[in-house]
């Protein structure tokens, strides 16, 4: 090899995806949708799993079977708010 020479190697590897790419979430803002909370989060909100995707409800306790309007959704969870 000689002083200056540099040989590179090109990698046309493929971009990886996160598990949350490939999956659409179950529920769509808007919608309205009966659960049951499972957990309580770090700041007291309610979690309930729908299809295994994370639904956050600000206001609600463990045990509760509340209904909801989904007011905002993410790659990897969502937040509800309570309707009734």
């Amino acid at each position: 090899m000689l002083f200056g020479e540099r040989r590179f190697r090109v990698s046309r590897g493929r971009k990886k995806k996160d598990k949350y790419t490939k999956k659409r979430p179950p529920v769509r803002k808007g919608e309205v949708i009966k659960v049951c909370i499972k957990d309580t989060s770090r700041k007291g909100d309610g979690v309930a799993k729908v299809e295994g995707f994370a639904v956050f409800v600000p206001g609600a306790e463990e045990g509760d079977v509340v209904k909801i309007r989904i007011t905002e959704v993410k790659k990897n969870c969502a937040v509800g708010k309570i309707v009734e």
